[in-house]
């Protein structure tokens, strides 16, 4: 975009939109503000001179209702230490549930230690109830001198922000061709931009002739008819309020961003957006909020202008009792023409005072004014339950008014139960078009540019799947994730006793649904039985409560964490080195046994051997005892083999015929006793006759 087109095109816009602003939506803001403030209109008969004497009160229920819905709402959002909920896309990823950890901690100390969220909530909401629509620009301020590097949330008051009125009413800032921020700057900020080069250089004089025959109305009532503070200058000062645009205007598609002192000077030359807040994305900066959906109009209706002709009615209907009460309290006098009478007497009406007249009976006549009746109080009563309708408030007129609901409980239920439904109603659309979408655009700001070593530290302290993984710090890899944000702030959340009633009555049905396992049998997802239980209260899904919703079974996780307590105990109570000598000692043990066993098969061998005819008595004993020939034989221990030994009887064991007397026994003379049985089958006698030492 050329800088000679981006100033035509800024200016081309404003004054568009300037001129449908001052001719359609400035008049009606102004009577909301005046309403909120309690305070008749211009146009009010109260305001002429005529009923300069009369009752002129205005009963503020306008801003009473409002206040109420602000009380709510600070309840609704500040009664718990984590309203919002930030989860990962992928919550079986534990980087990402690390990233989600890490970034709600980065969140709620942002929220609650740098950026003023209580008052940018509480005055959003007021500006969405009272002129239909909070506005606001989130971005990243950093300044090293004042130790300054926090995200910023400034709220932008309706009449100094401008879009195109043909925009769409579900989102008016993604949709207008155009946005434009009217800022009030300082001279020596400007100047300071000017000398770093990142703005063009002007002189007082440029800087004053564009500053020139600028001021608002709607400010000035704002401010309460003071002089405006930042109204037109003569002289240029380092503290001269000066007026200077932030113009988003899109060209083929993409949106470009630039600053112009008014109308009339280019200040920087235009950019990309996306290269001025590259976390966005492609998405801009502004977030236009609002607490009544009014289709089709992007400039919706507050609660201020829903009750406008009810407030109006209500004030008509007290000056005129008022008035009436005046009259019967103090009477009104005839006084006949040229008489004298004492007319500051009568009308200073002091207890004990003398009135001077000629003739009591004709010069004076005093006006009897009959006393206010209780239809004036049956029809305040009733305009104040239309307020109460139409506004969704709950107040003690209507309580009085319906003496027979009131006696009991359950009357006091259902009087009340509407009103907060109402109220709960106007609390989530907020929640929705505002407060999220803004938390959203800090979390994004914080991945991108939080760089405070401390805040981090902390926040990686506060996060056990940080400490799980064994991470050191917090990378830029892990706060880069794509992340879900959500606000817990259900539809009964303006009752304290109702949305506690309704969070047991959901935790109690997850717990009947679950408890005995039975549902789990059928394939159920217990994830998905929370989510809808605690979607039907206004929770969206549970995971704020239950962390361990997607992983392991708690009870599995407790068992492991008493097998690691009992583990500990047994360390305390026998240590390492101690239970290691006694493994070492099992080992020997069964070797010395192993050992043991080796040599008894060898002597049983050698029995065998000598002596084959105790080979089935030893086959029936180890029979008896479970014995079992294995199928097929296993390799044999390297012990000496029958080729190495005399003997026929250990052919028989080798080839598993274990016990089997040979057929053939030789019987030749042999007088070696180590020798083999003599030929023949005689059995060698004496000295000759082999016995084992084993036998």
């Amino acid at each position: 975009m050329k800088p000679d087109d981006a100033l035509k095109l800024a200016r081309e816009a404003y004054q568009g939109s300037t001129t449908y602003f001052n001719a359609n939506i400035r008049a009606q803001i102004e009577r909301d503000l005046r309403q909120f403030q309690g305070r008749h209109g211009p146009e009010s008969k109260y305001s002429s001179p005529d009923y300069k004497g009369r009752s002129r009160i205005y009963r503020p229920k306008t801003r009473g209702v409002i206040r109420k819905n602000e009380a709510q709402a600070a309840e609704a959002f500040f009664s718990t230490l984590d309203p919002v909920s930030v989860a990962p896309q992928n919550e079986k990823d534990a980087l990402q549930a690390a990233s989600a950890e890490v970034m709600s901690a980065l969140i709620k100390h942002r929220l609650t230690k740098t950026v003023p969220w209580f008052q940018l909530v509480m005055g959003a909401y007021q500006d969405a109830q009272t002129v239909g629509v909070a506005i606001s620009h989130q971005d990243w301020s950093y300044r090293p001198k004042r130790k300054i590097d926090t995200p910023v949330v400034d709220l932008i008051p309706i009449e100094n922000f401008r879009f195109d009125p043909g925009a769409s009413w579900v989102d008016p800032v993604a949709t207008s061709p155009y946005l434009i921020w009217l800022i009030p700057m300082y001279v020596k900020d400007i100047k300071k931009k000017m000398q770093s080069a990142k703005w063009h250089a002007y002189t007082d004089e440029q800087l004053l002739s564009a500053q020139a025959h600028y001021s608002d109305s709607t400010r000035l009532l704002r401010e309460d008819n003071r002089t405006d503070s930042k109204d037109q200058v003569t002289a240029i000062t380092p503290y001269t309020v000066v007026w200077v645009h932030m113009n988003v205007v899109e060209q083929d598609d993409e949106d470009f961003v630039f600053y112009t002192l008014g109308d009339r000077l280019l200040l920087s030359d235009p950019v990309p957006l996306e290269q001025r807040y590259p976390h966005l994305s492609g998405g801009r900066p502004f977030v236009a909020g609002v607490s009544i959906i009014e289709t089709h109009k992007a400039y919706p209706s507050g609660v201020a202008r829903l009750t406008k002709d009810l407030q109006a009615e209500i004030n008509e209907v007290a000056n005129q009792r008022l008035d009436n009460v005046k009259f019967v309290l103090g009477k009104r006098y005839f006084v006949a023409r040229n008489r004298q009478v004492d007319i500051r007497s009568l009308t200073r009406n002091v207890p004990g005072s003398v009135t001077l007249m000629n003739n009591i009976e004709t010069d004076v006549k005093v006006m009897d004014t009959p006393d206010v009746t209780g239809s004036s109080y049956q029809e305040q009563d009733r305009l104040n339950m239309d307020f109460d309708d139409i506004s969704g408030n709950f107040s003690s007129s209507s309580v009085a008014t319906n003496r027979s609901l009131n006696e009991t409980v359950g009357g006091m239920e259902l009087l009340t139960a509407p009103m907060n439904q109402v109220s709960a109603y106007q609390l989530k659309t907020f929640v929705e078009t505002w407060v999220e979408p803004v938390l959203r655009q800090i979390v994004l700001l914080e991945q991108w540019y939080e760089s405070d070593e401390k805040i981090l530290a902390l926040a990686g302290d506060a996060s056990k799947t940080f400490q799980k993984l064994g991470m050191s710090a917090v990378t830029d890899e892990l706060l880069l994730n794509e992340l879900t944000l959500s606000v817990s702030v259900g539809m009964a959340a303006t009752s304290p006793t109702q949305k506690v009633n309704t969070f047991l009555v959901a935790v109690n049905g997850v717990k009947t649904a679950l408890a005995d396992g039975v549902l789990e049998n059928y394939g159920i997802d217990p994830a998905e039985v929370v989510k809808e239980v605690f979607g039907a209260i206004g929770h969206r899904d549970g995971g704020r409560f239950f962390r361990n919703m997607d992983q392991e079974d708690p009870r599995v996780a407790t068992l492991q964490q008493q097998i690691q307590q009992l583990q500990q105990e047994l360390d305390a109570k026998h240590p390492r080195e101690i239970r290691e000598a006694q493994a070492q000692l099992i080992r020997n043990q069964a070797l010395k046994a192993g050992v043991e066993a080796a040599y008894g098969a060898m002597q049983a061998g050698e029995v065998i051997a000598t002596v084959p005819q105790v080979a089935p008595v030893a086959d029936k004993v180890m029979q008896n005892a479970g014995y079992q020939v294995p199928n097929p034989v296993g390799v044999d221990p390297n012990y000496p083999t029958a080729q190495a030994m005399s003997g026929a009887g250990l052919t028989a064991l080798e080839s598993g015929a274990v016990g089997q007397v040979p057929d053939v026994i030789p019987d030749e003379p042999n007088t070696n006793p180590m020798g083999p049985v003599p030929a023949g089958g005689g059995m060698l006698r004496g000295i000759e006759t082999q016995r084992p030492d084993g036998v």
